[in-house]
Order: C-alpha cells, then sequence, then structure tokens
C-alpha cells in the first residue's frame, strides 16, 4: 500500500472514531467499547494491508471480529468478551516492553 492510500485509510479511521466520540454523547453506552475495539481491529485491518504482519495483532483482530457483536446479545456477554480479549491481549506483552500508554 502506497503511502496516499494508508493516509486515506488512516483518515477514514479517524472520521470514524471522531464521530463515534460525538454520536457516543447521545447514544447507548455499550455502543462506547463496542467502537472502541471495532476502530482497534480497523487499525490492525490498515496495517495489514500496509504489509506490518504480527501474529500478535491479527490473532486480536480475529478475536475482536468474533466477538465484537456480542454486544447484540447482552451486556453480561458483551463484558465476557472484553474480559476475555484483554485476558489475551496481556497473553501477548512482551515482559520487556514498555505497556500500555499514557
Amino acid at each position: 500500500m502506497d503511502s496516499t492510500a494508508l493516509e486515506a485509510k488512516v483518515f477514514d479511521l479517524i472520521g470514524y472514531m471522531t464521530s463515534s466520540a460525538r454520536n457516543l454523547i447521545d447514544e447507548t453506552p455499550a455502543y462506547g467499547p463496542f467502537r472502541l475495539v471495532d476502530a482497534a481491529s480497523q487499525l490492525v485491518a490498515i496495517l495489514e494491508e500496509a504489509g506490518v504482519q504480527s501474529p500478535r495483532l491479527t490473532a486480536l483482530r480475529q478475536e475482536i471480529d468474533k466477538g465484537k457483536y456480542s454486544v447484540t446479545v447482552g451486556p453480561d456477554e458483551f463484558k465476557a468478551f472484553l474480559d476475555a480479549l484483554v485476558d489475551t491481549f496481556v497473553d501477548y506483552l512482551d515482559p520487556g516492553e514498555p505497556c500500555c500508554g499514557p
């Protein structure tokens, strides 16, 4: 993927994230965590399309895509999905790497 295409995909993702931030003020509270994990999945997909290959990122994207719609089943199911996703993320942490941002 060339830099112009990468910029366009990232721009679209930022548009999704910023418009979601605004919409979440008036939407069902569970949509917030859904949109966060969906954006994470989209970011990994963009990286994959740009040639960045990472088994742990791909595994996380696949887990997100498999379970993110549990939000439509109910809060307990969605919470269980998110708990499992965090556990998976922790399993992939490298003890020598700093984590996890501000």
